[in-house]
């Protein structure tokens, strides 16, 4: 199985490419980033799939904010205009209301997210790849030709919580756009990158209360027994309680090969409790750290690295950026200079398109 994380600034993309039962390799792909993200590295990739006489079996889209849904939005538009041909076999997305918008070729680039996600299910729906039930935690683990796909989150409560949301109509875009700038993370107005990692109080966590993060669709993928954990931009709570109810616990944790780590890094998004739950020794942060929130906040890294159940004589751990950059490399800038041997990890920082894993 071979893993990609893509850079995407402060958005999601990701793919998996695995043999299947079927002896045939397929794709599925991770979110999308921002619609720039397609040209910068989506493109390519949809292209080898493509002279590969492959397809991609699967586009998972977590949730309507633009940096996860506007690279597939790009893409429709490529589609749209003849320049490629739909290689994309089923799409899994929670609509969020059924589209007041009549005509597909409406300005794809209007930046508000429920008009991308508006033209998302305007083209799943033209397509008749619209599926007829929620992708909820409720669920069954999903097969696909030997890979399994768990979803973690959202439950039907907060997709509820989306609908009722955005049951306004159009007129009403510009307020919520509004709300969408103030709740979509839990930040400080500055970063945090000059406390040291020692100094950060703990004790107290206050979690993301964002409708539209809390929709994220979290997946846990197993391929041969390998786990890879896909948190989007998922509410911690929601995942601590589904990984439970998968039989784990303090004691018997969830190994994974690799973390996708939620919200890029945001605060809100990450709580000692998921961090208590987790056996694994590599994290991904999608972030370049130039963005309005300051993500990746350094109390999340924090929360990882002095977490009261980790051991400090077992595995470093390994933190990726998918960016290397000076704000990335201004975080542990203040900190002492035994601080990679104190807390037992390593940062690897990447000036490639994409960080690529293969998980064996």
């Amino acid at each position: 199985m071979e893993v990609k994380f893509y850079q995407a600034e402060c958005g999601d993309a990701g793919s998996i490419r695995f043999l299947g039962t079927d002896k045939k390799y397929h794709n599925i792909f991770i979110d999308s980033g921002y619609s720039r993200t397609f040209r910068h590295v989506l493109e390519e990739e949809i292209q080898k799939i493509i002279d590969n006489n492959e397809k991609i079996d699967l586009w998972i889209i977590s949730h309507i904010h633009d940096d996860h849904i506007g690279g597939i939005i790009k893409y429709i538009e490529t589609i749209l205009s003849g320049e490629y041909r739909d290689v994309i076999e089923k799409i899994w997305y929670n609509v969020p209301r059924e589209s007041q918008a009549k005509d597909i070729f409406y300005n794809v680039s209007d930046s508000r997210s429920i008009n991308q996600g508006d033209l998302l299910y305007n083209y799943i729906n033209l397509k008749g790849k619209l599926l007829n039930f929620d992708l909820t935690n409720s669920l069954e683990p999903i097969d696909i030709f030997g890979l399994e796909l768990t979803i973690l989150s959202p439950t039907s409560s907060q997709l509820n919580k989306l609908r009722k949301k955005y049951k306004s109509t159009t007129k009403d875009l510009e307020k919520q756009e509004r709300e969408d700038l103030i709740s979509d993370a839990v930040s400080s107005l500055g970063n945090d990158y000059n406390i040291l990692l020692k100094d950060f109080d703990l004790s107290n966590w206050i979690g993301d209360d964002s409708v539209e993060n809390g929709s994220s669709i979290a997946i846990l993928s197993e391929y041969d027994e390998k786990k890879v954990l896909w948190l989007a931009d998922a509410h911690p709570n929601i995942i601590v309680e589904s990984i439970k109810k998968l039989g784990y616990n303090y004691k018997d944790k969830l190994e994974c090969e690799w973390v996708k780590v939620a919200h890029h890094g945001s605060k809100g998004n990450n709580s000692d409790e998921l961090f208590k739950l987790l056996d694994c020794k590599n994290y991904v942060f999608s972030v370049n750290g130039e963005n309005r929130h300051n993500l990746p906040n350094k109390e999340c890294v924090a929360r990882l690295l002095r977490n009261s159940d980790r051991d400090l004589l077992g595995d470093k751990y390994n933190i990726y950026f998918t960016y290397d950059n000076e704000v990335l490399r201004e975080i542990f800038e203040n900190d002492e200079d035994n601080i990679f041997d104190k807390y037992h990890f390593n940062v690897v920082y990447l000036d490639n398109k994409y960080i690529t894993i293969n998980v064996e």
